[in-house]
């Protein structure tokens, strides 16, 4: 017998809180570079479904440095909490977590700098976020429902 994720994430809004209001289960999932989240998310989307789970990479969220020249945008420390637009984040994982579309911004990290085009993202049952420093900002961090 197959598990049944459609009825486990339609009760997401209530775990582990008991919350009235319902929302998609948000999942936080921090560790250094080449540890294997971008792996272990794609590998959990892939089973469960596209129609279940979606994922916001935290690095897709840098700051937009137009404004600098190329080697100036080469120097900046990308490691650092500052080159994250984390307000923006969290607008976007606030909106889905309310059943919203977000147009989320699209990194081009070949020129360090944000491209023009952003991907629609659709709100769905489980909503993965994962980086390097998504555990760092404690209002990102409230939004979450575990913590990995």
């Amino acid at each position: 017998m197959a598990f049944d994720f459609e009825s486990r994430f339609s009760r997401a809004a209530a775990w582990p809180h008991g919350e009235e209001e319902e929302h998609p289960l948000i999942i936080g999932i921090a560790g250094g570079s080449g540890s294997g989240k971008t792996t272990i998310v794609q590998s959990v989307v892939d089973i469960v479904g596209h129609d279940v789970v979606v994922q916001i990479p935290h690095d897709a969220y840098y700051r937009d440095q137009d404004h600098l020249t190329y080697e100036e945008r080469t120097k900046i420390n990308y490691d650092h909490p500052d080159s994250l637009e984390n307000e923006l984040m969290i607008e976007h994982i606030s909106a889905l977590r309310a059943g919203q579309s977000v147009d989320r911004p699209v990194y081009d990290f070949g020129s360090h700098t944000r491209a023009h085009e952003t991907l629609r993202v659709e709100p769905q049952a489980v909503v993965i976020v994962d980086g390097i420093l998504v555990l760092a900002d404690p209002e990102l961090r409230e939004l979450m429902d575990l913590r990995i």
